[in-house]
């Protein structure tokens, strides 16, 4: 390169350095205090219930700080958003790769933990019942063990394993505020839950011999009334046609009949079930009413 070409070549690749080195600070923080108030943004963004824009913040965080301390928390943070904002499978997500990329640490116990509550906010039951117990099972000494137990506990009322409330709800420590109650519960719960029940089988079998009985069995007695009568007008009709000689009118009668009737039957064994659902879940209300767990989440319906 000429002498008088080489001047202005070496001034344009400072100018260039020097711009990429201002882009580059302007994109990303580089000190500590604008780490400290990224982090604050992002937990501000989590009080106000802000969760994806949380999400968002803390994600950036992370990109633009890897090594700082706080970076399983961030990832705790954002696990934690996903749950708050309904998002559960990936809120579940990401707490395991929290608990499979830290282990032993006080984060994936958290992890572990969070997981189940998740579960249970979002009324899976099973699921939360699954990871409660391999909470329990691999952190025996964790502080949010009681915890663990009483919503594992509850997760079986609502999934309807009474032996099993018992013993979990029996497990609690007596160091527990929530000891008596949990005591109470398992009680109630290895005693047999009362509460009415119909039998689905013996609603269809009454439906079977006379129409309609199965229904008021379970409580349906407009239900129960009507179908008798229809049935009883479809059987009438049916015998009058035969009387008369009219075969081919009795037979496609006999055939509409023939549905109606065996709908009722199914009809009244739905019903029991509905009605034993609809008790259980009136029971297991009444049971939250009667043992108000203050900092414990209740959740509805099976």
């Amino acid at each position: 390169m000429e002498p008088k070409t080489r001047k202005p070549f070496f001034s344009l690749l400072l100018i260039l350095c020097s711009l990429c080195a201002a882009l580059a600070a302007q994109a990303a923080p580089s000190d500590s205090l604008d780490a400290d108030r990224l982090f604050a943004f992002a937990g501000n963004l989590m009080q106000e219930q802000d969760y994806y824009r949380a999400i968002t913040e803390y994600k950036r965080f992370l990109s633009y700080y890897p090594d700082d301390e706080r970076s399983q928390l961030c990832l705790l943070n954002i696990a934690m958003a996903y749950a708050k904002g309904g998002k559960t499978d990936l809120a579940v997500e990401q707490f395991q790769k929290i608990s499979d990329n830290y282990p032993g640490t006080p984060t994936a116990e958290r992890a572990g933990y969070e997981i189940g509550l998740a579960y249970y906010t979002d009324q899976r039951y099973e699921d939360a019942d699954k990871a409660f117990s391999d909470f329990i099972k691999n952190y025996p000494g964790s502080i949010r063990m009681d915890p663990a137990r009483i919503y594992l506990g509850w997760s079986l009322i609502h999934l309807w394993k009474p032996d099993r409330a018992a013993i979990a709800f029996s497990a609690v420590s007596e160091e527990s505020p929530q000891y008596p109650l949990c005591q109470a519960i398992s009680g109630e719960m290895a005693s047999g839950p009362a509460h009415p029940r119909k039998s689905p089988v013996l609603a269809g079998i009454f439906s079977a011999v006379i129409p309609g009985a199965g229904q008021v069995y379970t409580g349906r007695l407009t239900e129960g009334v009507t179908s008798f009568v229809l049935n009883g007008s479809f059987i009438w009709a049916i015998v009058e046609l035969f009387d008369r000689g009219s075969e081919a009118a009795g037979f496609i009668l006999g055939f509409l009949e023939t549905g109606w009737y065996t709908g009722g039957v199914f009809g009244a064994v739905n019903d029991a079930h509905k009605f034993n659902r609809r008790a259980r879940e009136d029971f297991i209300e009444n049971l939250q009413n009667r043992y108000p767990m203050p900092g414990i989440k209740q959740g509805v319906g099976p």
